[in-house]
């Protein structure tokens, strides 16, 4: 009963995770270009905290199910390729996990410090990070995704 409730956990982590990063990348984002940049903004800054706080207790919870569902053997285990498999995930999760706080102690509070203020056109800062923050964003989707290609050659 315990390995079915870590797996639901660590699939329902997932999917929480991915499923926000597809949905900003897919709805979201292409929907803001076609409000006032002032609106588009404010409303992605509300929505960046909080699925900045899904998203990283998305990735809690799947690098503690993830641990207790390893077997310690195979943790760093090169010498078969369920280990290299396992290892190139691990090795894409420190990825996501080095982006993600790169945006969230560098870009996030650089878009803070340069919204605009109602009214305001916005400035050049604030639209350079928000590129930034587009970029970065995509590669820890496209890392997402790669985790999710190398966890089903894992079953």
């Amino acid at each position: 009963m315990a390995n079915q409730i870590i797996n639901f956990l660590h699939l329902l982590a997932t999917s929480v995770w991915i499923g926000g990063m597809i949905y900003m990348h897919l709805i979201l984002l292409p929907s803001l270009k076609l409000i006032d940049a002032q609106q588009s903004g404010k409303l992605m800054g509300i929505i960046s905290k909080k699925f900045s706080i899904t998203a990283w207790i998305s990735i809690i919870i799947l690098l503690i199910t993830g641990y207790l569902k390893t077997p310690a053997e195979m943790l760093l285990n090169t010498s078969s390729q369920s280990g290299i498999i396992l290892t190139a995930k691990h090795i894409l999760i420190l990825g996501v996990i080095a982006v993600g706080l790169i945006i969230a102690i560098r870009i996030v509070p650089k878009l803070r410090g340069s919204m605009p203020k109602p009214g305001e056109a916005p400035q050049a800062e604030f639209i350079k990070s928000q590129k930034i923050l587009h970029t970065l964003a995509t590669i820890n989707l496209t890392l997402g995704l790669l985790i999710i290609v190398l966890a089903s050659m894992l079953w």
